[in-house]
């Protein structure tokens, strides 16, 4: 027995030598190396910001696309590619292992750990207080950035504080934390970060004061809204949080960008008035081709006729009352007397004259040249029409003699081709492409325009939405596309005929706006989850008005006749309440036996 307990004793001494077995590696970086000092912390959580998808990288759409393109704003024109909401094909995942960048409403928490061990790490550094504090807000905001897509997919989610070893078993196999508790140590983590944040950040375009306050202007608005729409307490916290962040915003940013096709459509952002954070490409660094993709014969992505007719006309009115609107027996009709940001958003009807290759002239008939004069001066070099196809510097590609240019009738011109005639254009200009034949030009991220219409709503859900908020607010952005004001003394029950009668004619018109201004960004199916609105999928997307025989009677005309609105799917099944919130995947489900199901599902 001595024997033993010497040996003991000796393994015990021996443990306690800081050289023995504790010694680090010299080879590779482990975290008691790697974060030391402030450049540590900064090197890592330039990692963190992939997180931001912007245009995408390689030959893809804007990955924030999706939020549009299942909802009553879009459609991917392609088989099998119905929304999976409004035709419930919806499936269970088998697990959550794709892209986060990509798919946000993976169940999958991998950024969030690490994001964790950078925190984790915060209190045993070299740094100072203020240093500490920064990283840890840095932190916070990019675990909450994280949270927010997992949040709003799921509701309940695990809320992990830290990195987790293989025996938190308490953690990895425990049940779904509360979302009441989850949104609280959100909402917390934002408001300790903007207090304590460095308020310039890491240097130019970095998660500074001002991010933070976008993130909580954003958030606050999706939660606050969801909790008042599906019954859950607390909704005013958070539209509160929501309301100071954008004042706070709204005073730092009075100026927008003057054109709005230019937000999107710049080669660089930097400085750009209303411009909170964006993702910066470069020859040779990152580039995205956003720009080739739209020029190709590879882009399947068409408004709907529902969303064209959101847009209001030149007079301030919809479509529904509007004396200017010309109706919509023909797209030249449809379109004129409209509101800018539609021209910007989907390619306008024209019709030239093809003599040679990338040549052309006009057509006999002055009308056809109507939007392609209307472009001149709005447009600019981007948006000019005719269009073509994508080529490196945008002088040779084959000029596309028609829009609509349908697929099953394309004279040839394979490129830019659409089935409801609504091609979607907004990311589309004639930037020269890099020798990758990929385009630099920047994504906004975060823009002043988004924490207008959050604080127009978020007001109005607070009840004190007035003509100097729509002022400072909604006509602020019409302004800058040559929109008469919103007047709320002339908006009633029967401004807009075809408004959802359950909702309040004012609210209508704000969230109108959102619609509007946010077409194509990712935004619409959050935004009808939150307002418990799922049902307006209920609906067929329909296309423009056409004659057939004009397109060799190829189209495929709703309800079979010889003229009428295009279409491409059919009639959908419809919304499910249960798709207000993702289902979790099969395999998550079977390891960890607390975890439940989402209802329905």
């Amino acid at each position: 027995m001595k024997r033993y307990l010497i040996i003991i004793l000796a393994l015990v001494l021996a443990s306690c030598q800081k050289d023995f077995l504790n010694k680090l590696p010299q080879d590779k970086l482990v975290p008691e190396t790697a974060f030391i000092d402030n450049n540590n912390f900064k090197t890592y959580t330039w990692g963190l910001y992939d997180y931001f998808s912007g245009y995408g990288n390689g030959a893809s759409n804007p990955p924030a696309m999706r939020g549009d393109y299942v909802t009553d704003n879009m459609n991917e024109t392609r088989a099998g590619q119905q929304s999976e909401y409004a035709y419930q094909t919806k499936f269970i995942q088998a697990n959550g292992n794709n892209t986060l960048s990509q798919v946000p409403s993976e169940w999958n928490f991998s950024y969030v750990r690490r994001v964790n061990v950078m925190l984790d790490n915060i209190d045993g550094s070299k740094m100072s207080d203020t240093d500490k504090k920064h990283w840890r807000s840095v932190g916070y905001f990019f675990r909450a950035l994280r949270y927010y897509d997992l949040i709003s997919a799921f509701g309940d989610v695990p809320w992990v504080e830290h990195a987790l070893s293989d025996t938190s078993t308490s953690v990895l196999f425990g049940p779904r934390t509360p979302r009441d508790i989850v949104a609280k140590n959100m909402l917390d983590n934002l408001i300790y970060a903007e207090a304590n944040i460095k308020p310039a950040g890491d240097g130019k375009n970095t998660i500074n004061t001002n991010v933070v306050r976008a993130l909580i202007s954003r958030f606050g608005l999706f939660e606050g809204t969801w909790r008042k729409n599906h019954g859950l307490n607390d909704a005013n916290t958070y539209l509160q949080a929501s309301k100071i962040a954008s004042e706070k915003l709204m005073a730092v940013y009075p100026a927008l960008i003057t054109n709005y096709d230019d937000v999107f459509n710049s080669e660089d952002l930097d400085g750009k008035p209303g411009i909170i954070l964006f993702k910066q490409y470069a020859p040779n660094l990152a580039n995205h081709a956003s720009p080739r993709f739209i020029g190709s014969t590879s882009w399947f992505w068409d408004l709907t006729k529902d969303a064209v007719e959101s847009y209001l006309c030149s007079d301030g009115k919809p479509v529904s009352t509007s004396e200017v609107y010309a109706g919509d027996i023909g797209m030249y009709n449809e379109f004129r007397n409209r509101d800018r940001r539609l021209y910007y958003s989907v390619v306008p009807p024209y019709k030239v004259t093809i003599p040679k290759q990338p040549t052309w002239t006009n057509t006999a008939n002055p009308a056809d040249a109507e939007y392609i004069n209307l472009m001149k001066n709005i447009g600019g070099v981007n948006k000019a029409l005719p269009v073509s196809q994508w080529s490196k510097n945008w002088d040779t590609g084959t000029i596309i003699s028609q829009s609509p240019h349908f697929r099953v009738f394309n004279a040839g011109q394979t490129q830019m081709i659409t089935e409801l005639g609504y091609l979607f254009w907004k990311f589309y200009n004639r930037i020269p492409l890099d020798n990758a034949n990929c385009s630099t030009n920047d994504a906004p991220l975060f823009r002043i325009e988004e924490v207008l219409l959050n604080y127009a709503e978020v007001t109005y859900e607070l009840g004190s939405f007035n003509q100097a908020v729509a002022d400072a607010t909604i006509n602020k952005l019409r302004a800058r596309v040559s929109m008469p004001n919103l007047v709320l003394s002339q908006v009633n029950a029967s401004f807009d005929t075809r408004r959802d009668a359950a909702v309040d004619p004012i609210l209508w018109e704000i969230r109108r706006e959102r619609r509007v201004e946010l077409m194509g960004e990712g935004f619409r199916l959050n935004d009808l989850k939150r307002w418990k609105k799922g049902t307006y999928l209920n609906k067929q997307p329909l296309g423009v008005w056409a004659r057939n025989a004009d397109y060799g009677n190829r189209l495929k005309i709703n309800g079979g006749g010889t003229q009428g609105y295009v279409e491409y799917f059919g009639m959908p099944a419809g919304w499910l309440d249960k798709y207000y919130l993702e289902p979790l995947p099969t395999q998550d489900l079977a390891l960890n036996k607390k975890l439940t199901q989402n209802p329905g599902y």
